[in-house]
């Protein structure tokens, strides 16, 4: 389980990404202390905190080819989790 900063409402919500449009990253924290450093540091406005499973990346990682992975808690650790990663 993870923590997004995501935008929008219900079935619109939009992650918080890096990258370009066929090679992009999500932003994605360990935790809710984790993220709200995380906030700041990203000095964020307007995102709200969304648990998101395991299993939504791994879905991603199978059926979408400009998904490379997760940036985990990058104003600390800044871990690079690839797509390879998550299908294993």
């Amino acid at each position: 389980m993870y923590i997004c900063p995501t935008i929008g409402e219900d079935h619109e919500k939009d992650f918080l990404v890096m990258g370009s449009l066929d090679d992009f990253k999500i932003i994605v924290f360990s935790n809710l202390d984790e993220y709200e450093r995380g906030f700041e540091y990203l000095e964020l406005a307007d995102y709200e905190p969304t648990e998101v499973s395991d299993e939504l990346f791994m879905e991603l990682a199978k059926n979408d080819d400009a998904f490379s992975g997760l940036i985990l808690d990058i104003h600390s650790k800044n871990k690079i989790i690839t797509k390879e990663e998550l299908l294993i």
